[in-house]
């Protein structure tokens, strides 16, 4: 096994040349770069055209004094939210860092770069000469025509008199450029010489070529890029639709600014650290698939393949998303609301692109559920003013079309008889040859939820009938499923009663359902999680979808459906067990994230990103190295399951669950309801919460006015500081993720600049002691490994 990637500060992912299997799928607002393990470019999808623009992108150098190629040797990768970084030597003395990236936010242009800063570390000046190379056929049936644009630098192409308009744009006017079918020319170990300024787009495989000379002076830098636009408006580009872009460096600037703000929403920091990690990664990587499509903003299950935006996906989106960018997860909720059938079902999926909708035919489907229960989600952590009132009616017409497809057991049924979409009624609607419909335990458990929660908006409408018709209808449910789905030879539930009706008792992954959305009662969830954490189901990456033992198992049969690891499934069950076992939680979200930067070129998976499914047996990726689905419901799992953190329609209750090793926990920055919310947990004389808010919670609870961490200065190695102030006071919080004792100092700065220690509490005495007013610059202090001080500042004594 080859050495980990090594973690940097700030979260970034360090890695070999070599040991990657691909590169970093990356998004910007209306594009999705998918990038090799060489870090070339693969392809870069337009969600306005819906189709790649162009494919495999790539930048050679030769020597410009004496021809010869520029071999790129050795280097590494830095994998970074917003870019991946090749640094890599041309020769000795000349080294070139390689920035790749996708411009997001929603003002900015459908563009991506490749920047280059080559430095030149010998006495003489250097030339170099760079050629862009981009395949330029959307698909090799794609008909295209091009043109040279000398004011803009750059090379416009368009496909099929009109549709889907691109252009490959150098940051100097080049010395010379081409549209070429010669591809053997670009892999000449000798400089081939200047292109012609000529265009061949008759050529069965036609390369863009722009050609840039730089020279770097001894001692010094160069920068010079090139990019990619996917062009609206004018059919070939004309009209004003191609501009002047702006510089890589300011475009990397505010792409970076943008991804910074929504990183710095609900920031997690524990003992272990990986969770850390990893709620960091699922921020990154939801930031990345959030798209602004032409019918509507939402994202696609299908990154850089697809503009379909799938209901269920969306929903569990919206359960992450609502903890960093709760107008996203409006907008994406109303992208189903305005498409909602006539009869209230929500479709399957509708397209970014043109708006037309799938539905699957299906009488109903688990999407109508689960949007219900984002809506209630989003109108309880914070929606804007008029969410509630605008999408209550919505919601109502979901769970309503619900109970009208109920059969004589008072179950919620589905009469499908097919296989595959058109026979599934839940998440594994891909399996082919496969059916589950009739009244599957999944549907039932998400619709009794989606009923509890009507209720509770329904009360803050002040919509009493609908309050009292919602609960009752509930119980109602739950008694069905209590009386008709739960398996008397194992206590457990069935997966289904089928549409041939017969009961379907197969153990699977689906028994996590009843768990999550209320259902089953806590000694019935206890001894479900106890059977899901069997070494049948489990392995070191997650839970397997089912048993290794059972019939039906193959591992990676139906897309590892019937037996692969699916990250989103191990994120439910930590959910899940975060009440019964939390040290179980915190395995499954440790080991399921760090799986992806184990040995990546082994399990074909990239450092940070969530895969698709994992092969059941070698725990191989199989499917998409980045999948949209996961991120969300791990930074759910995080706030929601580890943090505690529990929405009400009138505050919060918060009440962390930390495994037996950890003796703090903390979570800041998290939207809620208008305000930001920060709180930490710490094992005192019984576990105890710190607050910027009055919540309810199990805990003894005291309460700050506000979060002020980022006017504190703390030195000090792998430490997490957390700082809340009320009247004449700050409480500065730090945790030691360290195996070992460390030391830090707390600067006399900032909010702390006319306050002095007071007193503090250090986790290996146990005891709170006073402190003199000392006037220092600095207050040190020392924490055991895995704990925690407390330190109080006040005003000195007389002030």
């Amino acid at each position: 096994m080859r050495p980990r990637p090594a973690v940097c500060s700030d979260g970034a992912y360090r890695i070999e040349d070599g040991a990657l299997p691909a590169g970093s799928t990356l998004g910007g607002s209306a594009l999705t770069v998918k990038l090799l393990a060489n870090g070339s470019i693969d392809t870069v999808f337009s969600t306005e055209s819906g189709s790649n623009i162009v494919r495999d992108v790539d930048v050679h150098h030769f020597d410009s004094a004496t021809g010869l190629r520029l071999t790129r040797g050795g280097g590494r990768f830095t994998l970074r939210p917003e870019c991946q970084t090749h640094e890599y030597r041309l020769r000795d003395g000349v080294e070139v860092e390689k920035s790749t990236f996708a411009v997001r936010g929603s003002s900015q242009p459908a563009i991506c770069y490749i920047a280059f800063c080559a430095r030149n570390h010998t006495r003489e000046p250097f030339s170099i000469d760079s050629i862009a190379v981009a395949r330029i056929k959307s698909s090799f049936e794609d008909r295209i025509d091009a043109r040279w644009d000398e004011p803009r630098r750059a090379l416009v192409v368009w496909s099929d008199r009109g549709a889907n308009a691109r252009a490959i744009v150098a940051s100097d006017t080049p010395a010379s450029w081409e549209v070429t079918g010669d591809h053997a020319r670009m892999l000449a170990n000798r400089w081939p010489g200047a292109f012609g300024n000529e265009i061949d787009v008759c050529a069965a495989d036609p390369l863009a070529v722009l050609h840039v000379r730089t020279t770097i002076g001894p001692g010094a830098t160069a920068e010079f890029w090139f990019a990619i636009a996917a062009l609206a408006g004018g059919s070939d580009g004309s009209d004003d639709v191609l501009r002047e872009y702006p510089p890589a460096p300011a475009a990397l600037a505010s792409t970076r600014t943008c991804y910074e703000k929504l990183l710095a929403k609900s920031v997690v920091r524990s003992p272990g650290g990986e969770v850390d990690l990893g709620v960091h990664w699922a921020k990154a990587n939801m930031i990345r698939v959030m798209s602004e499509g032409p019918a509507s903003r939402g994202f696609t299950n299908d990154p850089g393949g697809s503009t379909h935006c799938v209901a269920r996906d969306a929903a569990w989106f919206v359960y992450g998303c609502d903890w960093i960018d709760p107008a996203f997860s409006e907008a994406l909720l109303r992208g189903f609301a305005e498409r909602q059938e006539r009869d209230g079902k929500i479709v399957e999926y509708f397209d970014l692109r043109t708006g037309e909708t799938n539905d699957d035919g299906l009488n109903v489907n688990d999407d109508t559920p689960l949007y219900a229960l984002a809506v209630a989600h989003h109108a309880l952590a914070g929606g804007s003013g008029t969410f509630l009132a605008e999408f209550y009616p919505s919601a109502r017409r979901a769970v309503e079309q619900l109970l009208a497809n109920r059969d004589e057991r008072g179950l919620v049924y589905c009469a499908a008889g097919g296989t595959g979409a058109r026979g599934i009624v839940g998440w594994r609607n891909v399996i082919p040859d496969f059916r589950l419909s009739g009244a599957t335990t999944e549907l039932n458990s998400e619709a009794f939820a989606a009923l509890k929660k009507m209720s509770v908006l329904a009360r803050m409408l002040g919509e009493d009938r609908d309050v009292e018709r919602y609960e009752r209808e509930a119980e109602s449910l739950r008694v069905s499923v209590e009386r008709h789905l739960r398996n008397p030879e194992n206590g457990f539930y069935y997966l289904a009663l089928d549409v041939d009706g017969r009961p379907r008792s197969a153990l699977s992954s689906d028994l996590l359902f009843p768990i999550i959305f209320g259902i089953s009662d806590d000694a019935t969830s206890a001894r479900i999680l106890q059977r899901l954490r069997e070494a049948d189901f489990w392995t070191e990456a997650g839970i397997r979808t089912v048993p290794r033992d059972a019939p039906e198992y193959g591992p990676s049969r139906g897309s590892g459906l019937l037996g692969g690891v699916w990250a989103g499934v191990t994120f439910w069950y930590a959910f899940a067990a975060a009440r019964f076992a939390p040290e179980i939680m915190v395995e499954a979200l440790e080991q399921t994230f760090a799986h992806y930067a184990r040995d990546p070129s082994a399990t074909n998976t990239v450092p940070g990103e969530f895969s698709e499914w994992l092969h059941g047996e070698t725990l191989v990726n199989g499917g998409m190295m980045l999948s949209p689905w996961f991120p969300p419901r791990y930074l759910w799992a995080a706030i929601e399951g580890a943090c505690g953190l529990e929405p009400a329609a009138h505050g919060a209750r918060v009440t962390p669950r930390l495994p037996p090793e950890w003796s703090w926990l903390s979570a800041c920055d998290v939207p809620f309801q208008g305000k930001p919310i920060s709180w930490f947990a710490v094992r005192m004389d019984e576990l105890r919460l710190f607050t910027t808010q009055s919540v309810e919670s199990d805990l003894v609870v005291d309460v700050y006015e506000r979060d002020v961490t980022a006017d504190v200065s703390v030195e000090g190695e792998e430490n997490a500081v957390v700082a809340f102030a009320r009247a004449g006071c700050v409480l500065v919080f730090i945790g030691n993720r360290a195996r070992h004792t460390v030391s830090v100092a707390i600067r006399s700065r900032g909010v702390l600049s006319a306050l002095v220690p007071v007193r503090r509490y250090e986790s290996t005495c146990g005891t709170w002691n006073e402190d003199a007013g000392a006037g220092s610059d600095a207050y040190t202090t020392m924490i055991g490994s895995r704990g925690f001080a407390l330190v109080e500042f006040g005003k000195p004594e007389g002030d």
